[in-house]
């Protein structure tokens, strides 16, 4: 079995629809439940979302690595694919964190100093994507980093020390917070580690010891090392706020570790400062100890793409197979919850197994409806957004930021900036504010509209991509 699965691809579209869905509402303050992330312990349907990406990114190993061994491709020469690919994602997630705080500068210079500088950035990042993927026109795109490197530093060059360093919003210092953790880089260090332990230990046995080991460790560090200054530690505390006593800050490893390693190169969201301005705690939920689980879930995939390629094997067992195996580790996760709680910002290990099965079973729907009986038309959509699914999740984001970047007059005098005469005083709100405000409703269900049209747009760009065979992969 070598051809690639449609029920996979549109389990890949599913989860980026959810995930534009759920980063995407009108107003953050009027959201449903179930599109919010569990508080602390527990989960929702959004907490599925992100392991359902990895255990994907696992299954297409699987019908990846194997294909291109068979063509005669080493593991080393493979690996270093892994790698760049790696490198390529990473770059990709690090440019979504940075497009706010360079494009959307504030009062940061726009004039010829500030369009090279961005100009230069642009071509720096999309001349190293290239070249990180690979191309037969590796030359040019050389001489495209080139060219961007010198604008980029011409740029930068020619700022001045308001917009570099003295502004209310100096530029030095929103890059130098740069979020280092974030989803895409994640997925970057998940695959890479996954990728390794295949390369090394491709047997299904010895696949199934690495996730045992791997979330046993990671449960017994968690639950029961002691944190430095907390003692032993509590995965029934939440995040700590201003209130919270300082030696109560870090009551788990993640805090712990993240803090010390990325200090505020983490999700700004959540950090805490003094009164004197310095950090005190932060926090990212793509930090580094709770890669070690989410590892394990991309190695749940692997598993899953051993077996529904298995050449001895019937469509009926590959379907029963996934179900049966779907609800033990669903159940097994609720079970291992009563020890270790299920935690999507910890990555707990019950969280590991549990969102595998329902991964499973939810690929064991989409298999059944779709490669089994044959019903494609409805999942054309979701089989688009798959097959371009790294595009969608990076540009997407980049929508949302300019969307809440972009302000708008609104009031009285709206198009002048000023107010007029007798009218009401003009206002700026930003754009999505704006989209938002117009919508009908209730808030709760304007902001879930907003959600539901900002997915739609990009069904119908990633579904014109598909018709037309442009496939934008990393």
């Amino acid at each position: 079995m070598n051809n690639r699965l449609d029920s996979l691809d549109a389990l890949r579209g599913l989860t980026i629809a959810a995930m534009l869905l759920v980063n995407n509402p009108g107003s953050w303050s009027h959201i449903y439940w179930p599109l919010e992330h569990a508080a602390w312990n527990g989960w929702t349907l959004t907490d599925l979302v992100f392991p359902f990406f990895l255990f994907m990114v696992g299954m297409s190993m699987m019908f990846s690595f194997p294909k291109r061994m068979a063509r005669g491709e080493s593991r080393r020469a493979l690996f270093g694919h892994v790698l760049r690919r790696a490198g390529a994602l990473m770059l990709l997630g690090w440019w979504g964190a940075s497009w706010s705080a360079i494009f959307f500068a504030g009062d940061a210079d726009v004039g010829l100093s500030g369009l090279a500088f961005r100009s230069g950035y642009i071509l720096l990042v999309l001349a190293a994507l290239v070249l990180l993927v690979g191309t037969s026109r590796a030359r040019v795109w050389w001489g495209v980093l080139a060219g961007g490197a010198v604008l980029f530093v011409v740029g930068f060059a020619s700022m001045g020390i308001w917009d570099l360093v003295l502004s209310t919003d100096p530029l030095l210092r929103r890059l130098e917070t740069l979020r280092i953790p974030g989803v895409l880089v994640r997925i970057a260090w998940c695959y890479v580690a996954a990728s390794a332990i295949w390369f090394l230990t491709p047997q299904w046995k010895a696949i199934g010891a690495w996730i045992t080991g791997m979330l046993l460790i990671y449960a017994v560090f968690m639950m029961y090392v002691p944190v430095p200054g907390f003692g032993m530690p509590d995965l029934a505390r939440a995040f700590p706020t201003a209130a919270t006593p300082p030696g109560e800050l870090f009551s788990n490893w993640a805090f712990y570790i993240d803090y010390h390693v990325f200090g505020e190169h983490t999700w700004s969201a959540r950090q805490l400062f003094d009164a004197d301005g310095r950090l005190i705690w932060s926090f990212d939920p793509e930090g580094l100890v709770s890669t070690v689980p989410a590892t394990a879930s991309v190695l749940f995939g692997v598993l899953a793409g051993l077996f529904i390629r298995r050449s001895d094997l019937d469509a009926r067992d590959r379907l029963n197979g996934l179900f049966v195996s779907g609800c033990w580790l669903a159940v097994a996760g609720l079970v291992l919850s009563i020890w270790m709680p299920i935690n999507k910002r910890l990555w707990t290990s019950s969280y590991t197994v549990f969102t595998a099965g329902m991964a499973l079973l939810t690929l064991a729907v989409l298999y059944h409806a779709i490669d089994m009986q044959g019903w494609r038309r409805w999942a054309r959509p979701l089989v688009a957004y798959g097959r371009n699914a790294i595009f969608a999740f990076v540009a997407s984001g980049m929508m949302a930021t300019a969307l809440a970047s972009i302000r708008v007059p609104v009031g009285g005098g709206a198009g002048s900036g000023n107010a007029g005469a007798g009218s009401t005083d003009v206002f700026f709100v930003s754009l999505k504010q704006f989209l938002y405000d117009a919508l009908p409703g209730p808030p709760e269900f304007a902001s879930f509209l907003f959600g539901i049209l900002f997915v739609a747009l990009w069904a119908a760009i990633t579904m014109a991509m598909d018709r037309r065979r442009i496939w934008l992969k990393v």
